[in-house]
């Protein structure tokens, strides 16, 4: 036959086993399963009537370990999972123009968050087990750069930056975040040392 048509179909190896299965729903649901010898899903595609399209990648025991999917509202995201089937990897675009990237750990406690903005900002963050951010990193469309340090109660106590303007910066601050102390130098070669009279940069 040139075409056939129907609502479900099933293609099974020499043994009669079945490697592949299509189907459609009156909800206006479509997947497509591709299965092992032991007939195990390992591959799922599937289109859902709300605009969401997706690809599930699963291993030899039936876990899921990739999913990839794209939104109606422009989003997308692909998601890396442990043999737990415990999410540990995101990447995801918006239709926004942000990107975004986040690692977790295994009890699936973000720790790592990378993004871009369509405003041409981008930042790293790391966090800690408990929840608290400690490290950022950054650079602005501005033209300014800075990494900081934050304590366990999430206050900043160190700032590393770079300006536009050519000047660089370290601010220590104290647990009140209160600057203590200033060290600058300035793109025309001027140092500036730590005094009450300075006006520090903005970071």
């Amino acid at each position: 036959f040139d075409t056939i048509t129907c609502k479900a179909w099933k293609v099974v190896d020499a043994d009669g086993k079945m490697r592949i299965a299509a189907s459609t729903y009156a909800n206006g649901n479509a997947n497509v399963q591709l299965l092992d010898k032991n007939e195990k899903q390992r591959i799922t595609a599937a289109t859902y009537a709300d605009g969401e399209a997706c690809v599930q990648w699963r291993d030899m025991d039936g876990k899921s370990r990739i999913a990839a999917s794209t939104y109606a509202n422009g989003n997308a995201n692909v998601q890396l999972l442990d043999k737990s089937e415990q999410r540990r990897i995101a990447a995801a675009t918006l239709s926004d123009g942000d990107a975004v990237v986040g690692w977790r750990d295994k009890d699936g406690k973000i720790r790592i968050a990378a993004s871009t903005h369509a405003n041409g900002n981008s930042s790293v963050q790391w966090v800690d087990k408990d929840g608290k951010v400690r490290v950022t990193a950054s650079t602005l469309a501005d033209g300014l750069a800075s990494v900081k340090w934050l304590d366990k109660d999430e206050k900043v106590r160190i700032t590393a930056a770079t300006l536009a303007d050519g000047t660089a910066a370290v601010l220590w601050s104290d647990k009140d975040e209160k600057l203590k102390i200033l060290a600058a130098t300035r793109n025309n070669g001027t140092v500036l040392l730590p005094t009450q009279e300075l006006t520090p940069p903005t970071p």
